[in-house]
């Protein structure tokens, strides 16, 4: 094992809670601070509950002890996210750092909605942010806050998207308020409505600062910021004031945002907030390893503008909730390029990082790289090396790409490894501050104009939560302070979790012939992990209809999780779930995963796939290893196992 490896010991409490003598030590010493934090405050105040309170007081105090065990004997039915047998959902380990930084933030509860309730852990989440923001590959030019999560994230960056695409149309409406002519973009005169429908985010961000510049530069600032202000307000295509409904019929063009066919539920979610409505949501095809395909994006563009609709942002996931795959995000922002220099509509480009976005510290410096594609197993006792089906190299392109993003959303509380709540959403320009302002003068005033507002260090003004826990911040800034976002920390880890993902695909797709066994069943893999998930059905070997192997893979599910009532400690492996539709993947999607899967397009269409899912981001995997035990083959060869006994049982014999 290389040093950085073992250097991830110590940033967790361990499967066996190795870790915890020294942690808890600090927990106890994190609120013993805390209380004399209390006592020093105007420690001439004096006492308020005293011994005969508290003495009065005992019984309370008898049934919060009895109440308290009481809850801490039903938590240890929860699930067991820090064992390496735990290749579910998304958890695992949170980070040392992160639950300290939560717990001692937390006992002082401040709300980062403004720094005047949270003078501290706002500072900290400015600085998480930019953490962050650098991880992705941001400038000192960029913005980000930190949020409960990806949805919470994905709707910002669609709410700042619609902001910004009607933006020029404000700013005309600005000029000709305050009676500054419209600038000659062309030999023909000012731009058209088209001409401005095609700007681009950077571009219609400056030009709105541009003319706020203006404005305050003259002599006559206070009356034309007035008329500008007024101007803003009344335009038709502000939709803030107006409403989508407004500006579509202003523009006579409706808005549909682009995303590919793996996108996660919350876009729906985010266009009936936002006022889109659902049906402005355009899917593009994904390939057999379900990433984003760039050439059908373009026709899609070229379609949706036919059609007298605009594009108001596309979307790239990188690291997709259902199976891990990175959409091509640097070719996307490589076809906004040509289609600008072509003169052609540009975009905002979202990049949805909310699970795989920390993977870019593989990236940071330079290209890790993912190791050898073999890795040693014991399977039946015998030593074995297999070979891996590492992801390409245009994952870690993708990757290096989102830096020309104009949005990124990230959850540290997914590959970050930090206690829920924590999503981020991250700006390549603070310009979108001032798009986004709210009135709220008790939680603080904003700056007068945009070039002001982009280092102003309020928080509460400009998103879309309100109350949010300052705990968080503490949590990200402690831990990405102490655990380097790049390929010399956290990019340790990113590169062993997409390795065990590796390792599971290739042990299930070759199980039968290491063990040399016909087992009557065998798993087929959705596809080569693109990130740290798996994704896979059993199979009889004499072939089985549709409906019979989706009954198999629900039995095995099932059987790797417990119901209501259940005792945890008597299930050894947990995996999760999914299912592929005709309703999101059409059969050229999914055509070659069917025929391996030896069933029809027809059954496809009516039933679907139950597909089990195994997200590989316990840290332990490498380090059992060191000591024998290989968690990955004994999952595997109790799945076998199951989905034998499966089909052998009453009504499943010869199925």
């Amino acid at each position: 094992m290389s040093d950085d490896l073992g250097l991830m010991s110590a940033w967790f409490t361990g499967p066996k809670a190795e870790n915890a003598p020294w942690f808890t030590a600090w927990l106890q010493r994190i609120a013993e601070d805390y209380a004399a934090w209390r006592r020093n405050y105007f420690p001439e105040d004096g006492v308020v509950v005293d011994s005969t309170l508290r003495r009065h007081n005992e019984p309370f105090m008898d049934a919060f002890e009895d109440r308290l065990l009481e809850l801490l004997a039903r938590l240890k039915g929860d699930v067991p996210f820090h064992s390496p047998r735990y290749a579910a959902h998304m958890l695992a380990e949170q980070t040392l750092p992160g639950i300290a930084g939560y717990f001692a933030a937390m006992l002082y509860n401040p709300n980062n909605v403004t720094s005047e309730v949270a003078p501290v852990t706002v500072r900290l989440e400015i600085e998480a942010g930019r953490l962050i923001s650098r991880m992705i590959g941001y400038d000192d030019g960029s913005w980000a806050h930190l949020c409960s999560g990806g949805t919470t994230a994905n709707i910002e960056a669609l709410w700042a998207a619609r902001g910004v695409k009607y933006l020029p149309f404000v700013v005309r409406d600005i000029r000709r308020a305050i009676r500054l002519p419209d600038p000659a973009s062309r030999p023909s005169g000012p731009p058209s409505d088209a001409d401005l429908l095609a700007t681009s985010p950077t571009r219609a961000m400056e030009e709105y600062a541009a003319i706020w510049r203006q404005i305050h530069g003259s002599d006559d600032r206070e009356r034309l910021g007035a008329l500008a202000r007024d101007a803003t307000n009344a335009s038709p295509f502000n939709a803030a004031e107006r409403g989508m409904a407004g500006v579509e019929g202003a523009l006579g063009s409706a808005p549909v945002v682009i995303v590919p066919e793996s996108h996660h539920y919350c876009f729906e979610k985010s266009l009936d907030l936002l006022g889109l409505g659902r049906q402005a949501l355009v899917s593009v095809p994904v390939d057999s390893r379900f990433r984003m395909r760039v050439d059908a994006l373009e026709r899609t563009i070229e379609s949706v503008e036919q059609s007298g609709r605009h594009v108001l942002s596309v979307v790239g996931v990188v690291g997709s909730t259902e199976v891990g795959s990175i959409d091509p995000v640097d070719e996307i922002a490589g076809l906004r390029d040509a289609r600008e220099r072509a003169g052609k509509s540009s975009f905002w480009l979202h990049a949805d990082g909310a699970y795989g976005g920390y993977l870019r510290t593989i990236t940071i410096p330079t290209r890790r790289g993912l190791g050898a594609a073999t890795t040693d197993i014991k399977v039946g006792g015998v030593m074995r090396s297999i070979d891996l089906a590492l992801p390409e190299h245009h994952e870690c392109a993708a990757l290096e790409g989102m830096n020309r993003c104009d949005s990124v959303t990230i959850d540290p509380h997914k590959l970050g490894y930090i206690p829920y709540p924590a999503g981020a959403i991250c700006f390549r320009s603070n310009l979108v501050k001032p798009l986004m302002r709210q009135v709220a003068p008790y939680i603080g005033e904003a700056p007068g104009d945009p070039d002001a507002e982009r280092t102003s260090e309020a928080i509460g003004l400009y998103v879309l939560e309100g109350s949010k826990p300052g705990a968080s911040a503490a949590a990200v800034w402690l831990s990405h302070t102490l655990i380097p976002l790049d390929s010399s920390g956290h990019g340790t880890l990113m590169r062993d979790n997409i390795r065990n993902a590796a390792e599971l695909h290739a042990l299930l797709e070759s199980y039968p012939s290491l063990v040399d066994q016909r087992r009557g069943v065998r798993a087929v893999c959705l596809c080569p992990p693109g990130s740290n998930i798996v994704c896979y059905a059993f199979r009889t070997e004499h072939g089985s209809t549709l409906e019979q192997v989706n009954r198999l893979n629900r039995g095995v599910y099932e059987r790797f999780n417990i119901s209501p009532g259940e005792r945890v400690y008597e299930q050894s492996f947990f995996v999760s779930r999914t299912s592929l539709s005709s309703r999101q993947y059409p059969i050229s999607t999914v055509g070659p995963f069917l025929e391996r899967l030896g069933v029809t397009s027809d059954e496809y269409e009516r039933h679907g796939v139950f597909l089990l899912r195994s997200v590989l981001m316990n840290p332990w995997y490498s380090y059992a290893k060191r000591r024998g035990r290989y968690f990955l083959s004994e999952l595997v060869a109790e799945l076998y196992d199951c989905a034998t006994g499966l089909i052998a049982g009453p009504g499943e014999r010869g199925a």
